[in-house]
């Protein structure tokens, strides 16, 4: 086995996140709903206990820790009709996916009957999540 200083010393170069990239991974977790140039949110509607939520999944260059605070998500309706809705948790986290520089970011959030009715029924054309400082918007699929 030859050693190589030009291998030791070699820089990574990480790999780029975008759509393409994105598109490669075969994520089965969820329902594909808003994307923007680096980013997939992955949207359901859940039931726990008879009780709505809202099951949310950003896979892409987004990396957040937060404490204490959470974050809000608002969905924008057409004609400026806007639905803010809080995380359920207080503390949320990015992973990072093993191997890549793509990070999965899983936050739950309240949600009541009539605003389930509203994301189903009335159409979505963005959303929007604010977490801590920062605003990261996706255009809906």
């Amino acid at each position: 086995m030859a050693f190589s200083i030009s291998k030791l010393f070699k820089s990574k170069t990480p790999t780029i996140v975008n759509l393409e990239t994105l598109d490669k991974l075969d994520f089965q977790g969820g329902t594909k709903y808003a994307l923007n140039e680096s980013n997939i949110a992955y949207v359901d509607i859940e039931e726990l206990g008879g009780f709505p939520y809202l099951k949310t999944i950003i896979i892409g260059d987004t990396s957040v820790k937060i404490k204490r605070i959470g974050c809000t998500l608002s969905f924008n309706f057409n004609k400026n009709d806007i639905l803010k809705l809080n995380s359920d948790n207080t503390d949320i986290e990015s992973n990072k996916i093993k191997g890549t520089n793509i990070y999965y970011t899983e936050i739950d959030f309240e949600l009541n009957e009539s605003e389930a009715d509203k994301i189903k029924t009335i159409k979505v054309e963005t959303i929007l999540f604010n977490l801590n400082t920062l605003s990261l918007p996706l255009k809906t699929i």
